[in-house]
């Protein structure tokens, strides 16, 4: 094999599927990338059997072939060349790769192809179509609830629900729950899957390299099987196995009577919230709502520091107190867009609703904290 391709481009490739590389593995197979040639390009892949990444670069190929590269080395000695440089690829018969760059030469031992797993192929048969944008969105606003608790795997994902043309996402780590629900064009796709957090972060990471943001046309394919979800964006394709088991029953914690309501200003509500997590107990400290007629005092404090601030906000119910975890509430304001945030409640130790101020297709639920 013997290719010619800019250092940028090389390097964007090696960073697009370095997330998929496995880090903790009796494999050593899987500290490599595959590089081949197909179709006059240039594909590279990474796995950890677990999730894959297969991207595709513009080169100039000479002769095709294929070899498998110790990725942290590779990415190593690519950081270390000259920039707007070309950089010269060639595997000799015995699997040596030789790098050349400017007057720079390096030289690696690779491993074949063969001892490489194989990815399936995208079908996109049963592939269909998403705007991309509106994808990114809805994990933004789920994601940061998942738990990274390994016992209790069925919560290490977000769960994708289609139905009669509309996409739920749900997200929960048992103390607090985000969901986001729109229309998307495939009004006949049905399926329930939980899609792991590992492939969904390096999807919002591709949106962010390839510079999609919200609004963006951009369509993307998708499909999903039994057991494996696939996207496809650009020249780009991630796939990921599913997280195995059954999604608690989420809706059934998504409170629906609204006994205590206020609203605040989004922005000011976010705010004073920040200021109180500062004297709260590191971890596990709570910061106190407490309600009056147009007014919510927040207050906090801990072994050597108190807060305490008066916020306006449109309430006219009786006094009423709850506490919650600063974290959760701060992370639930930063995903809403709204001007003004409704939140309701039914006791002080019931689950509580955040949502935008005169609904919207997303909301969260955040569990309080005993006073």
């Amino acid at each position: 094999m013997k290719i010619t391709i800019s250092k940028e481009e090389l390097t964007q490739g090696v960073q697009t599927i370095q997330s998929a590389l496995s880090s903790r593995t009796t494999l050593p197979i899987l500290l490599n990338f595959l590089l081949e040639t197909e179709d006059r390009r240039v594909k590279v892949v990474s796995t950890d059997l677990e999730m894959g990444v297969k991207h595709y670069l513009k080169a100039d190929i000479e002769s095709d072939g294929a070899i498998t590269i110790p990725a942290k080395k590779f990415s190593d000695i690519l950081h270390s060349l000259p920039d707007a440089e070309e950089v010269e690829l060639s595997v000799d018969a015995g699997g040596k790769i030789s790098l050349k760059c400017g007057r720079s030469r390096f030289g690696m031992v690779g491993a074949p192809k063969s001892e490489y797993p194989v990815l399936p192929d995208f079908n996109k048969a049963s592939a269909f179509e998403l705007p991309a944008s509106q994808i990114g969105e809805m994990v933004r606003r789920t994601i940061f609830a998942s738990s990274s608790d390994e016992t209790r795997h069925v919560l290490n994902g977000v769960f994708w629900s289609a139905k009669a043309g509309t996409l739920e996402m749900v997200a929960t780590d048992g103390r607090r729950l985000a969901a986001c629900a729109k229309a998307i064009p495939a009004k006949d796709k049905d399926f329930s899957v939980i899609v792991p957090t590992k492939v969904l972060s390096e999807f919002l990471r591709l949106l962010s390299v390839l510079d999609i943001k919200d609004g963006d046309a951009e369509k993307m394919l998708v499909a999903v099987t039994d057991n494996q979800i696939t996207f496809q964006l650009k020249g780009t394709t991630l796939l990921s196995r599913l997280v195995g088991g059954a999604f608690p029953n989420y809706e059934q914690v998504i409170p629906t009577k609204r006994e205590v309501v206020f609203i605040a200003p989004t922005k000011d509500l976010l705010a004073v919230t920040k200021r109180a997590a500062l004297c709260a107990v590191d971890r596990g400290g709570s910061v106190k709502y407490a309600l009056g007629k147009g007014v919510l005092h927040v207050s906090s404090s801990s072994q050597n520091n108190e807060f305490a601030e008066d916020l306006a906000v449109e309430y006219l119910g009786a006094d009423f107190a709850v506490a919650f975890n600063p974290e959760f509430v701060v992370d639930a304001l930063k995903h809403v867009d709204a001007e003004k945030t409704s939140v309701a409640m039914t006791s002080a130790v019931n689950p509580a609703l955040f949502e935008p101020a005169g609904g919207g297709d997303y909301r969260f639920v955040v569990m309080p904290m005993r006073l």
